[in-house]
């Protein structure tokens, strides 16, 4: 029979055997249940990499800004690890596509925390990443902005609220996270054709008036929120 039964459970007196081998069960389910999600794991250290070395004070590139600069690297080196088959062209492609969604929010909103929140910052970047993708996995063009909406689309709002003023938390984690969604938002793109109710046009007006609307301690003065 078994080595304990229900009742001698839900007593107070278990034996050492009954307590090792009831650790041991406990164990193997704990080991069973860890998930192995190796894209997300590579998305999330890519990401973080690049913003702790901007935490400590090291050389990163603004993309678009220091405090987002971990998610279109991050993306970047996925698709170059391990689904690019022409890196040269892919590194031009993808920068070339980023820089371009870049520039439509600086010029249509803002790319700036103290402005629009971190929807500014690590939304951007998701958006931004979110096309670059979308484009070096062959999409159309309309798929393209569709990437980059759905990408702020589900950041708007976000707020800048970094505790004790530092770029660390909880923008290191964002940054990991603003990854993932990006290859979200491109995957769901890319399988559709590019048809969509809300354009990014509509996206950046509605962050750049979500942003003038957010109340200023939200907005990198480390005033609420989290902070």
């Amino acid at each position: 029979g078994s080595a304990f039964s229900a009742s001698s459970l839900l007593g107070t007196s278990l034996t050492s055997t009954q307590r090792n081998e009831l650790s041991g069960v406990f164990k193997r389910r704990q080991r069973a249940r860890r998930p192995v999600l190796p894209q997300l794991d590579y998305l999330s250290v890519y990401a973080i990499a690049v913003n702790e070395e901007n935490a400590a004070g090291g050389r990163v590139v603004t993309a678009p800004t220091n405090g987002a600069a971990g998610v279109i690297p991050s993306v970047l080196k996925y698709h170059l690890e391990f689904l690019s088959e022409d890196p040269s062209r892919d590194i031009l492609e993808f920068l070339f596509t980023s820089a371009a969604i870049g520039m439509l929010y600086k010029r249509g909103a803002s790319i700036s925390a103290a402005e629009m929140g971190c929807q500014g910052e690590v939304g951007v970047a998701c958006s931004m990443s979110a096309a670059a993708f979308a484009a070096v996995m062959g999409g159309t063009p309309a798929q393209v902005e569709n990437a980059a909406e759905i990408g702020m689309e589900h950041n708007l709002g976000l707020t800048c609220d970094p505790v004790d003023g530092l770029v660390q938390i909880p923008c290191i984690e964002r940054n990991a996270l603003g990854a993932v969604k990006a290859v979200t938002a491109a995957q769901l793109a890319l399988q559709g054709d590019g048809s969509h109710r809300v354009s990014l046009d509509q996206v950046i007006e509605t962050m750049r008036q979500t942003g003038h609307d957010m109340m200023s301690k939200y907005k990198e003065t480390s005033q609420g929120g989290l902070a």
